[in-house]
């Protein structure tokens, strides 16, 4: 692949390592920051679906990963995966990358066929962090691996006082799925489809986060 790392997505295997540190990360959580949960009984299922937060900071994943005990998949930009240490920790929590801008169908393929063997994966729209912490405009992406898995879409809302202060408050929001039946798709495949139904989560994420915000 591009940006000169290597991924081999043929011997990609399923890493506990999530489980291991999982007590210190729930520490995490209510130390470092003070994380809420809400709405897990939406995320409280044994089938294949997709996680859907805004991105605030790079502890997004880890908030995501202690609201449940199913382990999940992630994907990360590239980027990430040039530095060795960050690379070999990425893989351990069961993250891969994507190289962005290109519809690198590659990862994209890779993540349909996680969903499609009854695991969890997490995207984030938008594609990148927010600059100030307010959900941003969506790619196209988590349209794309809805059509092709079949898949409900669970939009996440996190929203932060502050992410530069140590013992911020911090809500995880874990909307009503919006299911595949909900979504429209036509047999037509059009690509217009997937940008629709990528904006219509992102609009779920901004309202749940609106929510968190003004309390």
């Amino acid at each position: 692949m591009s940006e000169t790392v290597k991924f081999d997505y043929t011997d990609f295997k399923k890493h506990n390592m999530m489980n291991i540190i999982r007590p210190v990360g729930n520490l995490f959580c209510k130390t470092y920051y003070k994380v809420q949960f809400e709405g897990l009984e939406n995320i409280d299922r044994t089938d294949g679906f997709i996680i859907a937060p805004n991105h605030v900071t790079e502890f997004d994943p880890l908030f995501i990963a202690m609201a449940s005990k199913r382990l999940f998949y992630y994907i990360a930009k590239v980027e990430l995966f040039k530095n060795p240490i960050l690379n070999k920790a990425i893989r351990s929590l069961n993250g891969f990358p994507i190289v962005r801008g290109i519809g690198d169908k590659t990862a994209l393929n890779f993540a349909i066929e996680i969903v499609k063997r009854g695991e969890v994966l997490c995207i984030f729209p938008e594609g990148t962090r927010s600059p100030d912490g307010t959900p941003q405009k969506e790619k196209s992406g988590v349209g794309y691996i809805a059509r092709r898995t079949g898949a409900d879409i669970i939009p996440t809302a996190i929203y932060m006082e502050d992410k530069d202060k140590k013992g911020s408050k911090v809500i995880v929001k874990f909307g009503e799925a919006y299911k595949y039946s909900d979504m429209g798709f036509t047999d037509d495949g059009k690509s217009s489809e997937n940008k629709a139904v990528a904006k219509r989560t992102m609009e779920k994420i901004t309202a749940l986060w609106e929510e968190c915000k003004c309390r």
